[in-house]
């Protein structure tokens, strides 16, 4: 359903300005690696990242920065315009940094180690962020942000206590040992920066940030999330919405309404996703949205888009300008916990290209081309649709897309990548099937992929055949009955051609 720039990952809005993602380790606690393609997000007002520390460091052995231990901690002031750092021995050293805290006052971390041409050069540190409370547990921590741009670790939380925290700054090769980080002799410069940002919520009526006010249980105590506009007004910032579940079954209302300028290229997206993941290893949530719908606010009978995000879930939906819509975020069953937060975001975006040819490409003898190629991060060549699966008494609606192979060399796969029900949408059990450019399948072990409500639809590096009729592949898309209680039936799919992967 949303713009996807490489395969496999998707541009989200974060709240700093180079916000980004991972890196070469997966330990399970960051986000997954991937290059950024050329998004369209706006990120929060809140711009706060300082340029790469130059390094003065020579690696030659251990440094004595002072602060290596909870009993040497360094204090951390407010809103700081970044303290400098030096991880030195790189897969050993270990700062501490103090601040004294507010139950419920949402915090932003941020470190900055690599350049601004390479923020996933493996020669700079991979930080990570530990957050640890006055008796030194953890109770939140960041090795990469999620949309794969960088490996700067950021971490954006909500303190459970009144008290004092320990901020824990390292590189992935001293945090996790063994788990495949960056080659740690790479490393020539061993500095970075550190700022640490209390927010503050609703400053404005037309404010990015927004916290919760209770009551908000149904649609006439709905919290407004509005839009912000960037400094050039040529987009609007991301919108944070931070809430928490006062009781088991706490439901939280919002609404939205997306504005009608400026104009966006193909249709008005609205995007919906929870900063996390939750727990110690995550964000420092004691609990996972267990749903999230969103409603025409005209009519309440029917969700127009459901998820939900604890399958890794989030919404990315065409909504009509001007229109209000009221979200649900409802939490799972059980017992509340020591600090049940959630951070909602909310952004307004562009579509992919739209299906144009709905009455022809229903066939593979009449399939729909003219998509619009674009580079991807993996050094190839996408393309990207956003369709729609028509209801229909008579038939099921099947989609055929023509995707040439102009700019293809020989060795290059296909990998496709669709997603619907993940992203809110009405369509149950979408498929998409590589075939021949004639129209014949080709394998439907290798060249096909179903989407599930835990998975996503992936077809992963498809051979292409030996000279393809028309120099073309088809990819056809259908799906099985819809959802009864959402009434969208959009999907988003991107087909991108990648060359074998570097040795």
């Amino acid at each position: 359903m949303r713009s996807m720039h490489f395969l496999g990952f998707f541009v989200l809005g974060t709240i700093a300005a180079t916000a980004a993602g991972c890196g070469g380790d997966d330990d399970g606690s960051g986000g997954a690696g991937g290059e950024g393609g050329a998004g369209s997000t706006a990120t929060s007002s809140v711009t706060t990242t300082t340029g790469p520390v130059t390094s003065t460091s020579t690696g030659s052995g251990n440094v004595d920065d002072g602060n290596d231990s909870i009993d040497e901690a360094e204090e951390i002031p407010a809103g700081n315009n970044g303290l400098e750092g030096t991880l030195e021995p790189i897969e050993e050293d270990a700062d501490y940094f103090s601040f004294t805290g507010t139950k419920g006052l949402p915090v932003y971390l941020i470190t900055d180690a690599k350049p601004e041409d390479g923020e996933r050069d493996p020669t700079y540190p991979d930080t990570v962020i530990t957050l640890l409370d006055a008796d030194g547990n953890q109770i939140a921590q960041n090795d990469d942000p999620a949309d794969g741009f960088t490996n700067d670790s950021e971490l954006l939380t909500v303190l459970p206590a009144d008290g004092e925290y320990f901020i824990v700054i390292q590189d992935c090769n001293a945090a996790f040992p063994g788990a495949g980080c960056f080659d740690p002799t790479e490393v020539v410069s061993f500095d970075y920066s550190l700022r640490f940002l209390p927010l503050d919520l609703g400053a404005s009526e037309t404010d990015s940030l927004v916290g919760e006010t209770e009551p908000n249980n149904d649609a006439e105590q709905a919290v407004a999330m509005p839009y912000e506009l960037t400094q050039d007004e040529s987009a609007y910032y991301t919108t944070f919405t931070f809430g928490d579940f006062a009781s088991e079954t706490d439901v939280d209302v919002y609404s939205f309404t997306p504005p009608a300028t400026p104009e966006v290229d193909n249709a008005l997206l609205a995007e919906l996703s929870f900063s996390g993941p939750s727990g110690p290893e995550g964000n420092g949530s004691t609990v996972d949205v267990s749903e999230v719908a969103v409603f025409n606010a005209t009519d309440l009978t029917s969700a127009y888009a459901k998820v939900d995000p604890s399958t890794g879930g989030d919404i990315a939906v065409p909504v009509e300008a001007g229109q209000e819509y009221l979200v649900f975020v409802k939490r799972p069953a059980g017992e509340v916990g020591k600090n049940d937060f959630y951070v909602l975001l909310n952004r307004r975006t562009s579509s992919d290209p739209l299906e144009a040819e709905e009455l022809t490409n229903g066939d593979v003898t009449t399939p729909e081309g003219g998509l619009v190629s674009f580079p991807n991060g993996g050094g190839g060549v996408s393309f990207a649709i956003e369709g729609k699966l028509a209801d229909s008494e008579e038939a099921a609606d099947v989609d055929v897309y023509e995707v040439p192979l102009d700019d293809v060399e020989q060795g290059w796969t296909i990998s496709v990548i669709c997603g619907a029900q993940r992203h809110g949408s009405g369509v149950r059990e979408l498929r998409a099937e590589v075939l021949n450019g004639d129209g014949t399948p080709i394998s439907a072990a290798t060249h096909s992929a179903t989407e599930t409500e835990e998975e996503d639809l992936l077809i992963d590096g498809a051979a292409i055949p030996e000279a393809p009729e028309g120099n073309r592949l088809l990819v056809k898309v259908s799906a099985g009955t819809p959802a009864t209680d959402v009434t969208s039936r959009g999907y988003n799919c991107l087909f991108a051609y990648l060359p074998p992967a570097a040795d």
